[in-house]
């Protein structure tokens, strides 16, 4: 059975952070999820003290806050130096539901949000959403409201005005919820904005925005407005702001009609009922491999023949597949998904018999690093050896590798069995060169976003051309992603890839294709005139 911390899991599906790691209370890290390599060249943070991220008098700030922060208690955003010199936005707080751990939360500065850098919304000079929720649990009272007002149309109407004009507008409005002088107020969404305020001010920040889209020639825009009671009873500050975090993330996904909680309380339990709901089904969906596999070819780029299949996971309801493994990951149960996945991947191999194709099995980094987590994968593919030849292994740095050399014994394993394994994803992660040194490999598979910029720049066609030669050099194939067109296909080739894949070279397939008759390869339409 799968326990997952809920507190933990509040954590990692509110917290709005590159990196969150939980400490104990002598300050040591005992759980870290996220961009570990965006802060530190440390490969574990688990076991290691937390202090060790900053420089000196940083780190005496942090341990200060550390020690200082009782039950329910938050602090941050706070800007530190990092050991490494550069500087990141810190947050901490102590949740009721986690015992004496405290999480904390790094961001580089001004990376948050997609607005403006240092809690700014650039356009209305109005606090972006996260700076108004910090400012938010700094001064909101439980006699407090939030006032909401949303224009569902904005976004439209100002991508068809002149520069000048929507510049013009977003200050006005702006500046008119600044006249408000309500205790904080802020920019929420692209068309929402904001107030926590007494009774004076929570009845007229809707007014404000009408008069502010009337001077700027947009009075006809709908305009709705919610008032969300900040009274609360039986949360603590701590779950009151994150409730507050949890509607102002709705005012973004919700659907035309959709009404927002009367009051935090409401929404407190609404976020705990879905964040859980939906980790029982995806634990679910995992534990009796519900979900489906889709096909999509990696082609040789010297003469068109495929070399053989990506397995990609496809789950219900239209989820969204890289943030539904990062939840899978979150969850605790990512060896439990690699293995139902490597079960999908060989029985479609033996359905497909002797002459079918080959296909590549995705393992996460965090799978592959944890011994106990890639016995459950190692034991089922020790027992499938006889089809090593038809099964790829393909690192994911969805999750960042803790143990570089508990992750080289699982990888070396599996070479040993007859498995090629190779890393995805090659140059998407700062700590990619990192594991090409470490780790022994067949192939690399390159980031799409290198492969799209082939022939756009002298110097960094050259640092491709280098990575190149060095995995030739080191008997290494590589593969290169998001081919979607004959121009990068052609660059790709040119360049010196070994294979690529994208939808220029075959979309995801259901089901594998036939083996081609007699042996011959069957030869892709669309891309035979580059053959050769």
């Amino acid at each position: 059975m799968i326990v997952v911390n809920p507190a933990r899991l509040l954590g990692f599906a509110f917290a709005n952070a590159d990196l969150l790691f939980e400490v104990d209370e002598k300050g040591t890290i005992v759980f870290a999820t996220g961009a570990a390599s965006e802060f530190t060249r440390e490969a574990k943070l688990v076991g290691h003290r937390a202090d060790r991220l900053f420089e000196s008098d940083a780190a005496r700030k942090f341990t200060t806050y550390v020690k200082g922060l009782g039950h329910g208690g938050r602090a941050g955003p706070l800007r530190l130096k990092l050991a490494g010199g550069t500087e990141a936005v810190l947050s901490l707080c102590h949740l009721p539901l986690n015992g004496d751990n405290i999480s904390c939360t790094l961001s580089k500065p001004g990376a948050k949000t997609s607005f403006g850098g240092d809690g700014k919304d650039t356009k209305t000079g109005l606090a972006d959403r996260d700076a108004f929720i910090a400012g938010a649990g700094k001064v909101a009272q439980p006699s407090d409201t939030l006032s909401v007002v949303d224009v569902p149309g904005l976004s439209d109407a100002v991508a068809g005005l002149p520069e000048g004009e929507a510049a013009l507008l977003f200050s006005s409005i702006g500046s008119a919820i600044k006249e408000l002088g309500a205790k904080v107020s802020g920019r929420l969404s692209d068309t929402a904005f904001g107030a926590i305020s007494n009774v004076g001010v929570r009845d007229r920040l809707g007014q404000a925005v009408r008069e502010a889209l009337e001077q700027g020639g947009l009075g006809s825009l709908p305009v709705e407005e919610t008032l969300v009671s900040l009274k609360a009873q039986g949360l603590s500050p701590d779950q009151r702001m994150l409730a507050l975090r949890y509607v102002t993330e709705r005012l973004s996904k919700r659907r035309p009609g959709e009404k927002l909680p009367a009051d935090l309380g409401i929404a407190f339990e609404g976020m705990v009922r879905e964040t859980e709901a939906r980790a029982l089904k995806l634990t679910e969906t995992v534990a009796e491999g519900s979900f489906d596999l889709a096909f999509q070819p990696i082609v040789k780029l010297s003469n068109g023949e495929t070399s053989h299949y990506e397995a990609l996971a496809r789950f219900a309801q239209n989820q969204n597949t890289g943030e539904t493994i990062q939840f899978v990951e979150a969850l605790g149960i990512a060896d439990a998904f690699d293995a139902a996945a490597a079960i999908k991947v060989v029985s479609a191999i033996e359905r497909e018999g002797v002459h079918g194709a080959s296909i590549a099995l995705n393992l996460s980094g965090h799978t592959i690093s944890t011994p106990s987590s890639f016995a459950l994968v190692a034991g089922f593919l020790a027992k499938k050896r006889m089809l090593a030849k038809r099964v790829l292994i393909e690192v994911t740095e969805t999750a960042e590798i803790s143990d570089l050399e508990a992750a080289n014994k699982a990888l070396q394993g599996l070479r040993d069995m007859g498995y090629r394994v190779g890393l995805d994803d090659f140059g998407a992660g700062a700590a990619s060169f990192q594991y090409l040194h470490a780790f022994g490999v067949d192939f690399v598979k390159i980031d799409g976003s290198l492969v799209k910029e082939i022939g756009k720049s002298t110097r960094d066609d050259a640092l491709l051309k280098s990575i190149l030669k060095l995995c030739g050099e080191l008997n290494i194939e590589t593969i290169a992603e998001h081919v979607t067109d004959k121009q990068t296909f052609d660059r790709a080739r040119d360049i010196g890839f070994d294979m690529g894949q994208g939808a220029f070279l075959g979309a995801p397939m259901s089901d594998l294709p036939p083996p081609p008759a007699s042996g011959l390869v069957a030869r892709r339409q669309g891309i035979r005139e580059s053959w050769g």
